[in-house]
This record gives C-alpha cells, structure tokens and sequence, in this order.
C-alpha cells in the first residue's frame, strides 16, 4: 500500500538540551549502542514504478521542502521510529521486574540508553481504539472511536501532519486498527511480518534507505503482534504462532511467579508460558529494528520511543478493562543529545492521549488544535510538569459491538473505576477469557471460594471499585463501601465527571445521576443504537 502524494510543511531544529536531575528520578547503569550481529539482509531494496507526472510532483515537492529549510534556516528533521507491543503487561521486561530471568535484553538495553517512564497508561485497554487515540490526542468519544470504529472524518492524525510536513511515513502491523487507513497516509505498510523479526528488519533496511533516496525525513511505526494470542507452542511443539521462531522458548518450569492478579494454577502457568515466549519475539524483534537503524547510520539522529504493550496482556482482569494491569505500560524514549542514559521517571504519569502532541512538540511541527492530549515533552528533557498526578481511563464497546462502558480515574497509589454496565445481569465476555487461564479459574471456583469470587467479579463486576494500591497492588480488595475512604473517593468522582463533563462524555449526564440506574441503561442503549445505526450493524 502506497501514498506517494505528500506536501511540504515547516521543518523544525531538533532539540539537544540535555536532561537535568529532577526528583522523582533515578539512574540506571548506561549501555552504549550495541550492534547484535552483522546483517543478513539484501542490499538491493528495489523501487516503485511511477508514472512520469507522480515522478515530477514528488521532485517538486522535494524541492519546495529544501527550499523551506533553506529560508528558516533550521537543520535536519527529526526523524522518528516509533515501535509498539500488543497485549502486554507492564512488568513483563526484565528491566520493569519481569519474572524472567534476562527475557527482554533488548528492551532492557533500550532502558539504559533513555529514559524510562514507570507511569505511562493506555487511555482504553483495546487494540484499536487506543492506536486511534495515539494518532489523534483525543479521547474515545471524541474521535469516533469508541470501539472498533473508524474515526471521525474531521479528526485530525498525528500522520496527517508528519505527511504535510513531509515525512515518509511507514506502518508495519496493526494496519488495520487504523481507520480509514487514507487518514494515516502509509507509504509503505504491511500488516503481515510484524511476528517476524527478520522481515521487520529487512523491511526497516529498505525503507530507511528509500528515506535517505528521497532525502525524506522518517516517520517509521513498527506495531509488533506479539504477545497478542495466540501463544507459542499452546498446539505442540511446533507452534510458532503466526510468526517465525524465538531466540528464546520460556518452560512451565521457568515460571517462578504468577501475576499477583491471576491465581496460581497449572494451567495458568502453562499458559504464561506461552505467553512469555512471545514476550521474547517482541523483543527479539524491537533488537532487529534497532540494528538496522544503528547500521544505516541513523541511531544518532532518531528518536526512538517504545511503548510496551498499547495496553495489558490478554487475561482475565488484564486487557479490556480499566484496572491498572489492564492500562498501564513501559514507555522508554531514546532520543541522543536530549534524553540521558539510564534515566527514570516515576513521578509524571503520561497517557496513549499525550502521545500525539509531544511528537510534534518534540519535531517542531505545527500542533493540532483542540485536542484532549498534552505534550510532555518537558518530562522528557528532564524537568518537572505541574499537574501530572493522575490519569483517566476509558472503555466502551469490545470487539463484536458488545458494550460494557467503564470510567477511571487513577493516581500512583489509588484508582476508583465506574462500571456503568455493570447490573448484576449482564455478563462480561472479551477475548481476554478465550484459552487456559479463563478455563482453570472456573473450574478451580467449584471448590474454592475465593477463586468463585474472583469469577463472579469478573463476570458481573459491581458498579463502582475503589483501590489503594500502595496496600493492594494487584487491585483485590475493593474499598468502595470503606467509611475511612469516602472523603478520597468523593473527591475522584468530581474529578471524574468534571473531565467527562468538559469533553462531552454522552455518559456524563448518567454518571452525575449514579444512582439513577435507568438513566445509566437509557445512555447505554442511546450509544448502541447511534453507533450500530452509523456503522449498519
């Protein structure tokens, strides 16, 4: 797939201020640029056949972008890679205190040569309605994409600026999350090797150097399948599910710890075995990027930003949910002459919706107006940003149209959650229930009460949660009805329905009603009907 109209826009001076000490901060031991092994790719990268008028548009172009620079006197673009994880926890790396031993090298090399953010969190824990909220800064009823949606036609793309600026733009994987794909300006995409790391290599090399052909500044988007389902060997030791095989297989045995949200049973660590495995192709393949870009000669001049898992892994009370398993996630940022190595930050919490506008801070583009996200691009030079002590979450409809709407607002220590479809009838299905995990909770809940309230839980759920997650990481116990907690909660759900209220939340009415259960149903059903009508379903 191919977009080869592109206009020029104001290029911008790349910045390289380094990083200050800042509280909330810490340092890692830094690891310089590490090259895997020499490449095994081909040299010869091909071309496009053009007609002769695409041929004189795209030099004219050119030249009206050289021309731009040349009367701002600025220096080279900031060239971008841009590199994802699908479905994955945010303690699953090494570096983030993953259970497995030396798992992510990769990821943890990236780490020691950036900055890590702790406290980075998807807006909604499902595939494409976060991708959409990455390209647009705005939350999901905003942009049209409160599930499985396209977006609005008048919504603007992070895409659609980096193109009228003129980037080459790629978009390996997860092509199809991105909708209409003409609001996304792909010039080269390929929705079918991102679970295979020497193809995404070989991909990179050709278009880096088709970048530097055309004299393009990059915009390159590697969205990694893995550790999305299925998992390697779940069907035999021949498995390699949909991609080609790890560096590394992760055994039953090898599972020491079972996530502190999950129980500990067989076929649960069966399962995260499986799961592991392809939490080491991800990274096996996020190494083959980057070792492409350091042997073209780029590493020096790119920002690179790793977003670990656009939301939690693919368990019950993980992905399609709003707890903190569910949206939270490791953003690293490398970025040579601004980020310093073996940087963290632990105090600002940033979200998918901020991700838009500190991209185009951080390559001087112009902004898109009156959008719901922030640049925190501040953060990462190294300063301190006033107002970056909470976080909110959504989710609305799963994939199939089915609906189960649910509001958060999060800080570093507390989360209280609005499951406005919870009513003690409908019940709870997503895909995060397909598998082992799902199969051995239930059938451990015949003879075990605690794991029966578990699957109730998560079946039915109740209509407000409330978590201290200083005592209660894992967000098991439910401090809703706590009289020492009422005054904390109150003071969450103002803050709640004040950013629903100003967004224009169809749910806010609802919400400001709580205990008006038929007006929740009413809202409900206004979105199913105005949605299904809209996309004929």
């Amino acid at each position: 797939m191919a977009t080869l109209c592109w206009e020029p826009g104001p290029d911008r001076e790349q910045g390289t201020e380094a990083a200050a000490e800042v509280p909330g901060r810490k340092w890692r031991k830094p690891e310089s640029f590490h090259r895997i092994s020499e490449s095994k790719f081909p040299m010869n990268g091909g071309g496009n056949v053009q007609d002769s008028r695409a041929k004189l548009m795209k030099r004219l172009t050119l030249l009206a972008f050289l021309l731009t620079l040349a009367a701002t006197g600025a220096s080279e673009p900031l060239n971008i890679l841009f590199f994802t994880s699908d479905d994955m926890n945010h303690d699953s790396t090494a570096v983030c205190g993953g259970p497995i031993k030396d798992l992510t090298p990769h990821v943890d090399r990236l780490a020691s040569q950036g900055l890590l953010f702790r406290h980075a969190y998807s807006t909604v824990a499902v595939c494409q309605p976060v991708r959409q909220i990455m390209q647009t800064g705005l939350y999901p009823h905003r942009n049209g994409c409160m599930g499985f949606y396209p977006i609005k036609a008048h919504v603007r793309t992070l895409n659609e600026q980096l193109h009228k600026a003129g980037y080459l733009i790629s978009m390996f994987g997860k092509m199809s999350h991105h909708r209409p794909i003409e609001k996304f300006h792909v010039d080269v995409g390929d929705d079918k090797i991102s679970r295979h790391p020497s193809k995404l290599a070989e991909a990179t090399r050709l278009f880096l150097r088709r970048a530097r052909k055309e004299g393009r500044p990059f915009f390159h988007n590697v969205n990694c399948y893995d550790p999305h389902r299925p998992f390697i060997g779940m069907k035999g030791p021949d498995d390699l599910a949909l991609g080609e095989a790890p560096s590394r297989w992760i055994k039953p045995e090898e599972i020491t710890e079972v996530p502190g949200f999950l129980e500990d049973l067989p076929d649960i660590r069966r399962e995260l075995a499986g799961y592991y495995t392809n939490v080491r192709r991800m990274d096996d393949a996020l190494g083959a990027v980057l070792e492409v870009l350091e042997e073209e000669g780029y590493a020096e001049n790119t920002l690179v930003m790793f977003y670990g898992g656009d939301h939690g892994m693919s368990f019950p009370f993980a992905k399609s949910n709003n707890y903190e398993t569910s949206s939270r996630a490791p953003l690293i940022i490398r970025w040579p002459g601004v980020t310093r190595a073996g940087m963290e930050d632990s105090q600002h919490l940033i979200s998918t919706i901020d991700f838009t506008p500190t991209l185009l801070d951080a390559a001087k583009l112009p902004p898109i107006p009156d959008i719901d996200g922030r640049s925190f691009l501040p953060a990462v030079r190294g300063g301190k940003m006033e107002g970056w002590d909470h976080v909110f979450t959504f989710y609305n409809a799963a994939f199939g149209n089915k609906w189960y709407p649910m509001r958060t607002i999060r800080t570093r220590d507390r989360a209280y959650i609005w499951n406005a479809w919870s009513d003690g009838e409908t019940k709870y299905r997503t895909e995060n229930m397909a598998g082992l995990t799902w199969k051995a909770m239930l059938k451990a809940a015949d003879s075990n009460p605690e794991i029966k309230a578990r699957t109730q839980l998560n079946s039915y759920r109740v209509p407000e949660e409330f978590y201290n997650l200083s005592k209660d990481p894992f967000e098991r116990r439910n401090l809703i009805d706590t009289p020492d907690s009422r005054q904390e909660i109150e003071i969450m759900r103002r803050q709640l329905l004040d950013l629903m209220q100003r967004t224009k939340d169809p749910l806010a009415g609802a919400f400001a009603n709580i205990d008006q259960r038929e007006l929740t149903e009413r809202a409900i059903q206004k979105l199913k009907d105005e949605y299904n009508k809209l996309h004929r379903r």
